[in-house]
């Protein structure tokens, strides 16, 4: 085995992995061009491209309609409300997602009640979902975490057995599907983001989908004002401009092959570390079907079989030349913003029942929290990434569990 990279060795790869997004095709920047030169450049005022996305979206999802707005984290919100979430109303939602995925309960005046996730994988567990449910509860968010869709015959049988709704938060998932049928459509509403580094990219924007008409109906009068003048309904200004109508109207396009592509880049790094120390797929296994488009490829990692800490292995990796990253550092339920309680909603009055509980704090989810802190890694299988990367990433990891007992010496004189 030659050196490590990290202490001086030659690297696997010399060549950076291709990045993600690319925007560089002729087409993408003449149809933004085109909405540029058309004069109309918001889709409430003539403009095209906006109504046009939402109309191909909706049918790509097999969704009743689709509703845009300026971001992934306004999506939840505008889906939550559109189910009728407010003050004195809980949501539970997984403790290992995007800090925006609870901040959105809080922005809509609820309270976000976090909940662990499945043993062995990054999703909401049903029976923790479950175990969470109080008189208060109005829905449940489940987050399709890393493009993998989360147990949706289990949850939903919990949700409708309770009576509260499903919000789905899809920013990891576009075009994954459970069972034939798509996310975003297998609850009540769901919420995509088509910011920069998402499946659909755009640079910033998010999409709100259901199978309800009337749910469509009510994020759409949410995102344009509370609908107009004679509602007497309140709502902000969330909409979507022209410009990132046109690019995500050519960008989905794309997706289905993109995500057949990420699906060969996952398997093929998976099948080259399967009996490896250290490092686990997560989930371990994906049922026939669930199938996943893999924002991230995760991998749980096990430091106590190596070793060395989840930065040091990281670190060697990238050496070698390949961005396997660490993930999420912390779980939700210990994060600032909602551990010290000093956000608008909790102070209202019809949250105080909520508060009085002590929702946050170390050990409330104890398999997400220890998930996190003994660490996992991720990696970004998109495309123009394709088999040669994966391999070079797979002989990365191998190297650098081959050569752990020169990295922990290192760390060792570095203890002293």
């Amino acid at each position: 085995m030659s050196d490590l990279a990290l202490l001086g060795g030659t690297p696997v790869r010399d060549t950076p992995f291709p990045e993600w997004p690319a925007y560089s095709t002729e087409e993408e920047a003449g149809v933004v061009l085109d909405a540029l030169r058309s004069g109309h450049l918001c889709g409430a005022a003539g403009g095209t491209y906006n109504p046009a996305f939402e109309e191909a979206f909706a049918s790509w999802c097999g969704a009743t309609g689709a509703v845009t707005c300026n971001s992934g984290s306004s999506a939840i919100h505008v889906a939550l409300e559109a189910v009728g979430v407010g003050p004195g109303d809980e949501v539970i939602v997984p403790v290992y997602t995007y800090y925006a995925s609870g901040t959105s309960v809080l922005v809509a005046g609820a309270i976000p009640v976090f909940a662990d996730i499945t043993p062995g994988e990054s999703n909401l567990d049903p029976g923790a979902f479950e175990a969470a449910i109080t008189d208060r509860t109005k829905a449940v968010m489940v987050v399709h975490a890393d493009g993998v869709p989360a147990n949706m015959d289990a949850i939903c049988e919990v949700a409708d057995r309770h009576g509260i709704s499903i919000v789905e938060d899809c920013s990891h998932a576009h075009g994954a599907s459970y069972r034939g049928i798509r996310t975003g459509i297998l609850g009540d509403v769901g919420a995509f983001s088509i910011q920069h580094k998402k499946i659909l990219s755009v640079g910033e924007g998010g999409v709100v989908v259901s199978k309800h008409p009337e749910v469509v109906e009510r994020a759409r009068a949410f995102v344009n004002l509370g609908g107009g003048t004679d509602t007497g309904v309140l709502g902000p200004n969330l909409r979507m401009g022209e410009m990132h109508g046109a690019l995500a109207l050519k960008r989905m396009t794309r997706v289905d092959d993109e995500n057949r592509q990420r699906r060969d880049n996952a398997d093929c790094l998976l099948a080259d570390v399967a009996d490896l120390p250290g490092v686990r797929p997560v989930p371990v296994g994906i049922p026939d079907h669930i199938e996943p488009v893999y924002y991230n490829l995760i991998l749980a990692y096990e430091p106590d079989e190596l070793g060395i800490d989840r930065k040091t292995f990281s670190d060697a990796v990238q050496a070698e030349g390949v961005p396997l990253r660490s993930g999420f550092y912390k779980p939700l339920n210990l994060l600032p913003v909602f551990a010290e309680q000093q956000a608008w909603p909790y102070l209202l009055e019809e949250n105080k029942p909520s508060v009085a509980r002590g929702l946050y704090g170390p050990g409330k989810c104890p398999v997400g929290e220890a998930f996190m802190e003994k660490g996992h890694l991720e990696l970004k299988v998109h495309p123009p990434v394709g088999e040669r990367e994966m391999w070079g990433a797979g002989a990365a990891i191998k190297k650098v569990i081959e050569g752990v007992g020169s990295l922990a010496d290192r760390e060792a004189r570095d203890a002293l």
